[in-house]
């Protein structure tokens, strides 16, 4: 390393990286419906004489499908940031604290996705019909299906994302989804 130089084009694209996999991530989880918005809901598309019954057509479409698509949204991108993070460890011009930090990152990644797919698996396991888990530097999201949650089954899912996650009470957000 020559002297004067204290950021490396290794450390600066690793760095790039980890910020954009840490906005994927965070737009992921601020985009979760709230239960009143639906997204491309029809009547926001279309105007049809029969609007009830194309919005609950479209609710209840959007709410099934809403947790397959978004699992495979997160799968998507979390697969392209360990591609990238793999193709920048391949190149020549990169340090050992470079490789180091970014072999780091592959390891956290994959630990949240161990701990999102424990979460998960363990919600399904107590009765939750769907859960989708997104674990980021900021804390856990859970997006649960059910009608209401009681004392207890917020209990139960707050149990289970603290054991999985190591992250405290505080940092764990719950969203049900009718």
């Amino acid at each position: 390393m020559k002297k004067g130089k204290v950021l490396t084009k290794g450390q600066i694209t690793v760095a790039v990286m980890l910020i954009a996999l840490g906005g994927a991530i965070w737009l992921n989880a601020k985009f979760l419906p709230s239960g009143t918005k639906y997204l491309g809901e029809t009547s926001y598309v279309s105007k049809t004489e029969d609007k009830d019954a194309v919005q609950t057509a479209a609710k209840t479409e959007t709410k099934e499908d809403y947790f397959s698509k978004s699992a495979n949204d997160r799968k998507k991108a979390r697969e392209e940031a360990v591609e990238t993070v793999e193709e920048l460890l391949d190149t020549d011009k990169l340090t050992d604290a470079d490789k180091k930090t970014a072999l780091q990152k592959i390891e956290l990644i994959a630990k949240r996705i161990e701990a999102e797919s424990n979460i998960e698996t363990l919600l399904k396991a107590k009765g939750f019909e769907n859960a989708l888990a997104v674990i980021s530097d900021s804390g856990v999201s859970i997006v649960v299906k059910s009608q209401g949650l009681t004392s207890a089954q917020t209990m139960q899912i707050q149990e289970i994302a603290t054991e999985q996650s190591g992250v405290s009470l505080d940092k764990i957000k719950i969203i049900p989804i009718a």
